[in-house]
């Protein structure tokens, strides 16, 4: 049984609920049909503090994670994540409410349980999904979930600059006004709404580029979030949600900065609730440091490469869910630039465009490249480090998928004229 529906106890929990945590696959996939992920942030392992403005472990401490929701519901619940921890995760109360983007709430605050409880602690390797919370949310709104740490707790999560209290619990309180920002882990890695009809989900899956390094902080300026605005805004297909599953720095066939993508793609993609479609960018990183003389696999074919997309592309079709491959963005005049590396990006990309096995290329390399200079990004694209999209990059990345999948005769067109509801 996979974490995401890790087994919840008998106390407190309706029997209905219980039907659908513990029943086979099937019966538990119609049992919550109308389950949605609204916001998703891949699990990370437990990383050391390296710099300024940075923590680990939080002591009789309250922590708030503002996320952005993709879609809207009467119901919520939230999944807190120890699967990459090193040790139990004691919390304490939980809650949820309406907020600002810098973190002060501005609607009721609701008091999450779990199996009935405040609180508890999550063993390792394990999630914990909350008890659903009857509570309207809408699209692109703003949650901040408040946990307390009422003991030594050192989360394993995505490290994101959260907001930290003084000392004690102030999960309820609007304003932290002599609280902290530091980068840190945070607890929680899902939003769930329960929608009036079911909603497909499309998971952009890959490395920084998907998570949208270099973009605008704090403006939800990644390809994956311009793509969900996009969408929005055509009444075809505004019943889609984008959901980013990028780590920067991850790479498909070796663990590094998180788990590599052939052991994440299950969690990470498969898993997500609603999932009908995936976009896949990814290996960048594996060729990078694989020619880099710091880098620690050594030289790598492009039929590795393609043999790890194989793999996932198979995990992807046994579940019925479409995947689309995008060709590898440029990377000459980057950090870890080689000319072996170059031939093979070049190799991957060339078996991409062949489309053989998958349902659809993604051309993102011929969206972002300098026609005169192909092997490099246009300069105007680039946020200056030659390996990253800057903000209008990314746009043209949303504008890419969207041309390409959603443009009318185009398949998850298609799919959304299929399923009318909105």
């Amino acid at each position: 049984m996979s974490a995401r529906r890790f087994t919840r106890s008998a106390m407190g929990v309706a029997a209905v609920l219980a039907a659908c945590v513990c029943a086979p696959a099937a019966s538990a996939a119609a049992a919550a049909a109308h389950w949605v992920e609204a916001w998703y942030s891949p699990p990370f392992p437990t990383t050391a503090a390296w710099g300024c403005n940075q923590q680990r472990t939080f002591t009789h401490q309250s922590v708030r994670q503002v996320v952005r929701l993709e879609t809207g519901g009467s119901r919520v619940r939230v999944r807190l994540t120890n699967e990459l921890g090193l040790s139990r995760v004691r919390f304490g109360e939980v809650t949820v409410a309406a907020s600002s983007p810098n973190g002060v709430l501005l609607g009721p605050v609701h008091v999450l349980t779990f199996d009935g409880r405040r609180g508890g602690v999550i063993p390792i390797g394990k999630a914990w999904v909350s008890d659903p919370l009857e509570m309207r949310v809408h699209r692109f709104e703003n949650l901040a979930i408040s946990v307390y740490y009422p003991s030594g707790a050192t989360p394993a999560g995505h490290l994101k600059h959260l907001w930290v209290s003084p000392p004690g619990n102030h999960v309820t309180e609007a304003v932290w006004p002599l609280g902290g920002r530091p980068q840190a882990p945070g607890l929680a890695s899902g939003v769930e709404v329960y929608a009036a009809h079911p909603r497909p989900v499309l998971v952009a899956f890959g490395d920084s580029i998907t998570e949208g390094f270099c973009s605008t902080p704090g403006m939800h300026l990644d390809y994956p979030e311009q793509l969900a605005r996009l969408l929005a805004a055509h009444a075809a297909d505004r019943r889609w949600v984008v959901i980013n599953s990028g780590i920067s720095g991850n790479r498909l066939l070796h663990n590094g900065a998180g788990p590599k993508a052939l052991s994440r793609f299950r969690r990470d993609a498969l898993d997500i609730p609603g999932v009908r479609a995936i976009v896949l960018l990814e290996g960048i990183n594996d060729i990078g440091w694989a020619y880099d003389p710091s880098g620690d696999t050594g030289p790598l074919p492009a039929s590795a490469i393609i043999g790890a997309y194989r793999d996932l592309i198979r995990q992807a079709h046994a579940r019925g869910i479409k995947i689309y491959l995008g060709t590898l963005t440029p990377y000459l005049g980057a950090i870890y630039e080689h000319p072996a590396g170059e031939k093979v990006r070049e190799q991957v990309n060339a078996w991409i465009r062949r489309g053989h096995g998958f349902d659809g290329v993604i051309h993102f390399d011929g969206a972002l490249r300098d026609p005169r200079h192909p092997h490099h990004y246009l300069r105007a694209l680039q946020c200056g480090d030659d390996l990253h999209p800057n903000d209008a990059g990314y746009h043209l990345m949303a504008e890419t998928v969207y041309k390409e999948l959603f443009a009318p005769g185009r398949s998850l067109a298609r799919a959304a004229a299929a399923h009318p509801h909105r």
